[in-house]
């Protein structure tokens, strides 16, 4: 297997790593590192590459040569959404962070709203949270951009995780979200869905762990740049998870 690329490893202590998995980004991803740096001078930013042909990882990493918060995986040999953001939360755990704020890296999340994000995960006065969910689909959350095949799928599945797998939230599919990764003390992190199902997975283990899941509402702004990278392969194994799911929650195996 080839070996991994990395930036730097003389990483400045942080709080909180924000993260975005990448392959073929190399048209958004210098100003997704200026805007996320910019969004705080408190987060750090992780990008996670699965070895673009593009460049992507290439470009990411000469960046981190000169920019201290920002660092990279350039993953060789692996591929996957969800394994790619399962990794960059235990790499964020191994590296001493408290908080992983995952976000997509075609601009349909909003930099901008990073800082909202982590007063939802921690409240002034409240109770703190294990994960904040940028929700589309509360009162004040709306998606621009989207063809109506795209709002039936996320519909579905955001009912199938809600109704059939009893994860009480409206937005399961949405991957703007920031995580106490002390969470991952009180889940099972073996065996979970590699591809996009990874989203609701994730949120079923921490449900069922009796972990506290809030939403805000936000703008989720399609593409206009690059191209989406889900296909009828990725769908169809996600539709299999998710139904692996399910006969977990009711049949217990």
């Amino acid at each position: 297997m080839a070996t991994d690329l990395h930036s730097r490893d003389d990483w400045p202590p942080g709080r909180v790593l924000v993260q975005s998995a990448t392959y073929n980004e190399r048209e958004n991803i210098e100003q997704l590192i200026e805007a996320v740096l910019a969004s705080s001078p408190d987060v750090q930013l992780l990008i996670i590459d699965d070895d673009s042909p593009d460049g992507t990882g290439q470009i990411a990493r000469e960046i981190a040569g000169r920019e201290p918060r920002l660092h990279v995986l350039v993953r060789r040999g692996r591929r996957g959404l969800g394994s790619a953001i399962l990794e960059g939360f235990q790499l964020a755990r191994k590296r001493g962070f408290a908080v992983g704020l995952n976000m997509d890296a075609d601009f349909s999340h909003d930099p901008a709203d990073i800082p909202r994000l982590l007063v939802a995960l921690d409240p002034p006065g409240g109770k703190p949270a294990d994960v904040a969910i940028g929700s589309r689909r509360v009162a004040g959350g709306r998606t621009v951009g989207w063809p109506w095949s795209r709002h039936v799928a996320s519909w579905l599945v955001c009912w199938f995780t809600r109704w059939i797998l009893g994860v009480p939230v409206k937005d399961s599919s949405g991957g703007f979200r920031a995580v106490r990764l002390s969470v991952f003390d009180r889940i099972d992190a073996a065996n979970f869905a590699q591809g996009y199902a990874f989203q609701e997975d994730f949120l079923w283990r921490v449900h069922r762990a009796g972990g506290k899941i809030v939403e805000i509402p936000i703008t989720f702004t399609d593409r206009t740049r690059g191209s989406s990278k889900a296909d009828f392969a990725e769908s169809k194994r996600s539709i299999g998870e998710l139904l692996h799911l399910a006969r977990i929650t009711w049949l217990g195996k």
